[in-house]
């Protein structure tokens, strides 16, 4: 290519290019919606709230980093992607946190809803499995769960047989080697620790399946496991 075409053809990229900045900055790219997508829990008006933005500003002044860390510190949410759609638009797509069981506060009748990591989502709430016995006395939407009794409870329910699902009342889980499921039938079943967690499944199964009723199976030495009749 001669030296004039490529001078020429230098000259119309930068051209382009300071066009399009001159545009990205130009004062008529200003805000008038923001969109929320993915929500079902977090309510889109939440969203927008925690987001901050106010029509009318310019669109590259909104940092989508920032925007995300804002909106990702609602209980509910787990994660958020802002996307800048011109002229006018922000979407902030939302990926939202699954709850996994509720949690008792102390001896009292008060639960949370909170999801694998412990993040409480919410006051009350059913339809998931129940842990007590936790040193908890009190929580709000937004705070983690750190006890470590939590994370071995939640161990447990991982590995709880699906055959027994429907059966299960709550766990209690005072520590994490002191763990235990009641039944609906108000059977007892003793863990101890979250170790061997298959092992010891696989005795509960075998007791359970003979249709003897119990008052209690301790498994916690899954090689001799014990239960007590009703």
């Amino acid at each position: 290519m001669k030296p004039r075409r490529v001078l020429v053809a230098a000259g119309a990229a930068l051209a382009l290019g300071g066009a399009a900045l001159g545009v990205w900055n130009s004062s008529w790219l200003k805000l008038q919606t923001v969109q929320v997508t993915g929500n079902h829990h977090a309510t889109t008006q939440q969203v927008q709230a925690a987001a901050a933005l106010s029509p009318g500003m310019r669109l590259m002044a909104v940092s989508g980093a920032a925007v995300s860390a804002r909106v990702s510190a609602l209980p509910w949410v787990a994660d958020a992607t802002v996307t800048h759609v011109l002229p006018s638009r922000i979407r902030i797509s939302v990926r939202e946190r699954t709850p996994a069981a509720l949690v008792q506060a102390g001896s009292g009748a008060r639960t949370y809803l909170v999801d694998h990591s412990g993040v409480v989502l919410q006051d009350g709430g059913a339809g998931y499995p129940l842990i007590a016995g936790l040193p908890l006395t009190v929580s709000y939407p937004g705070d983690r769960l750190s006890f470590p009794a939590f994370g071995a409870a939640m161990g447990l329910l991982d590995a709880f047989p699906a055959e027994l699902k429907a059966r299960l009342a709550w766990v209690n889980a005072p520590s994490p080697d002191l763990l235990s499921v009641i039944l609906t039938d108000r059977t007892t079943v003793i863990y101890g620790t979250p170790d061997g967690l298959g092992e010891k499944n696989y005795d509960v199964m075998a007791l359970l399946q003979g249709g003897k009723p119990y008052a209690s199976i301790d498994v916690r030495s899954p090689t001799h496991p014990a239960a007590s009749p009703r």
